[in-house]
């Protein structure tokens, strides 16, 4: 196929921030959330994950059911939609006052 381009499971992204954003670190990237693969410098170009499971730190006072829909702000995934970027889904069941919940990315 001539088309082809790539399978969508990365995304290569520019640091225009101020600080290293670290290995596994959530970035919003327009609409989609993506986790950076290694380290990416300021003013560098790096790869990011955007699909798969991955464990990603959660506001506590949320109670997310196993497949709910969740979204990513201030670096938690939670259940509001209000201001958040879409993370996925919640591929495990997280309690409140658990830390983290396993995401499939925007699935």
């Amino acid at each position: 196929m001539k088309n082809f381009v790539q399978d969508g499971h990365t995304i290569d992204l520019t640091n225009s921030g101020s600080a290293v954003i670290t290995s596994g670190t959530p970035v919003a990237v327009g609409d989609v959330l993506a986790i950076a693969i290694a380290d990416i410098a300021v003013g560098e170009t790096g790869t990011c994950l955007t699909s798969g499971v991955v464990q990603l730190p959660k506001l506590a006072a949320d109670d997310i059911a196993q497949g709910k829909t969740v979204y990513f702000k201030s670096g938690k995934v939670q259940l509001e939609a209000t201001g958040a970027t879409l993370a996925g889904k919640a591929w495990q069941a997280a309690g409140a006052n658990v830390a983290a919940v396993l995401v499939k990315l925007n699935g």
